[in-house]
C-alpha cells in the first residue's frame, strides 16, 4: 500500500472501520491540526504490520462507527483497540505507537512519575496544537474525505 493508499481512509462498515491485524487498532485524531497529521503520519510510517488505522474524526461516520463525541475526540486524541478497549490522549498516542513498532511501550506508565508527566506534557500540546509546526493538515488534503 502507498502513501495516498494510506491517507485516504475510505469509511466502510462499522465491522470494517474497526477491524484491524493482530494487535491493532484505531487512531482517531484531529485531522485539521497539522501537528496531529504530521504525528499520525509518523506513526503510519513506522507501521510496517499495518496495525494501526488512523482516521480524522471529521470522517465521514467516525463518530458514529467510534461511539465518540465530537468534545471528545477534539479534545485529545483516541485509541481503541482490536479488543474495544479505549485509551485517550497520551496514553493513545503511546498505544498507536507501540502497536505500530511491536514494543510494549504503555508499560513505560507503570513507572512512578511518568503517567503525570507524560498527561501534562499531552495536555499542554493538545491545547497549543494549532500553533505547532505540522504537515498540511490531513483533511484539507485533496484525496481525502472529511466533513470538516
Amino acid at each position: 500500500m502507498n502513501q495516498s493508499e494510506r491517507h485516504a481512509m475510505v469509511i466502510g462498515p462499522r465491522e470494517q472501520v474497526l477491524a484491524v491485524p493482530g494487535s491493532g487498532g484505531v487512531l482517531v485524531f484531529d485531522g485539521l491540526c497539522g501537528f496531529c497529521t504530521r504525528a499520525v503520519y509518523a506513526v503510519q510510517r513506522w507501521d510496517r504490520r499495518g496495525r494501526v488505522r488512523a482516521l480524522p474524526l471529521q470522517g465521514s461516520r467516525v463518530l458514529e462507527l467510534t461511539g465518540l463525541t465530537r468534545e471528545e475526540a477534539l479534545r485529545e486524541a483516541w485509541w481503541i483497540h482490536a479488543d474495544g478497549a479505549r485509551l485517550r490522549g497520551a496514553e493513545a498516542m503511546t498505544a498507536a505507537l507501540a502497536a505500530a513498532v511491536g514494543i510494549p511501550l504503555l508499560q513505560l506508565f507503570r513507572i512512578p512519575g511518568v503517567r503525570p508527566l507524560a498527561v501534562r506534557g499531552y495536555r499542554w500540546v493538545a491545547a497549543h496544537r494549532y500553533m505547532l509546526r505540522g504537515v498540511r493538515p490531513h483533511c484539507t488534503r485533496p484525496s481525502t474525505r472529511c466533513d470538516a
